[in-house]
């Protein structure tokens, strides 16, 4: 008579699939989880809002048969689209670095200090350095994809239209491209400074929504130098019908009558209540024509790749700071 036994193995626990974060990876995420999420998931609901936008403005104009008869001007309906694309853009390229400075940079650091987690962790065997860099490159990892994301996802929404008209060429067009992206990095790298010196969250996000709506005035005001302007004169007159043909959606930035001898009077000047008195005007200063000084349309784009450059490079600097400041007195 024999005997057999069979043996069982322990079962395993279940396998998980899929990468795992892990160590100070894992940490880090968890610490800031509610921001990435929130960041994500407005990034995901933004794209798919932008698609049904575009869907709905592409119905309306093949309803109404654009651009076939080829007109100069957009439909006169279109307006309802035009003003969607002008309020997306200001949220894409004002609205959103400021808010990502103040509600993601800002207390990325500064809420460590007022409550020592950063300590705790840096008196364990994990370095300031390694800290700081976890905890600004997973920020400006999110930032960069929900940024270039949503950017992505406008410019595909405005493209049919983009030429079609100036002020959606230069003025919504310049909330496409790098430009978003670039802004928001900068506004949460200086938050993150910021709130490294000052030591106290709420403060940080005071002086931070500050500083980020400061870089965007600057911004505003200072972009289109960036461009070459090409000057055109015309010696026909001022009057009807005179003012020099520019190009399909270039951007005129000056205006000014062209008198006999050559020198520049400004447009306003002969600005009068009646046609008799304009004329007079015109005569009176010998005006021969208009000189008109206006950026191209193929200068946009060299313009906000530039104006990018400059803006990385400016939290690249910061960047810097964060660190050679972080490892001598962050703790």
């Amino acid at each position: 008579m024999s005997t057999t036994t069979t043996a069982h193995a322990p079962a395993s626990a279940p396998s998980r699939r899929g990468p795992r974060l892990s160590g100070l990876t894992w940490l880090v995420w968890r610490q800031h989880r509610a921001a990435f999420w929130t960041g994500l998931a407005v990034t995901a609901a933004g794209i798919a809002w932008f698609a049904y936008q575009r869907a709905s403005m592409m119905d309306y104009l093949n309803g109404i048969g654009w651009p076939n008869p080829k007109s100069p001007d957009l439909p006169a309906g279109f307006e309802t689209y035009g003003s969607l694309l002008s309020n997306t853009s200001s949220a894409l390229g004002f609205l959103m670095p400021v808010l990502v400075g103040v509600f993601l940079g800002a207390p990325l650091i500064a809420n460590d200090l007022e409550h020592g987690t950063g300590k705790l962790v840096t008196s364990q065997t994990v370095s300031r350095g390694r800290w700081l860099a976890m905890k600004l490159g997973m920020a400006v990892l999110v930032v960069t994809v929900c940024t270039a994301a949503l950017s992505a996802a406008f410019g595909w929404w405005l493209e049919p239209v983009s030429k079609e008209d100036r002020e959606l060429y230069w003025v919504v067009g310049s909330a496409t491209g790098p430009v978003p992206m670039a802004l928001s990095l900068l506004a949460t790298v200086a938050g993150v400074a910021i709130g490294m010196v000052l030591r106290r969250t709420l403060l940080s996000m005071v002086v931070t929504f500050g500083f980020a709506v400061t870089v965007q005035l600057v911004w505003a005001f200072r972009w289109m130098d960036l461009g070459n302007v090409v000057t055109v004169t015309t010696h026909d007159g001022a009057g009807d019908g005179t003012f020099p043909q520019l190009p399909e959606a270039a951007y005129d930035t000056d205006q000014s009558y062209l008198t006999g001898s050559g020198e520049l009077l400004d447009h306003g000047s002969c600005a009068k209540e009646t046609e008799q008195a304009i004329n007079a005007c015109l005569n009176d200063n010998d005006i021969v024509g208009w000189s008109v000084d206006y950026l191209p349309p193929s200068e946009l784009s060299p313009m906000m790749w530039t104006g990018s450059a400059i803006l990385l490079a400016l939290t690249a600097a910061v960047a810097v700071f964060i660190f050679w400041w972080g490892r001598k007195r962050l703790y």
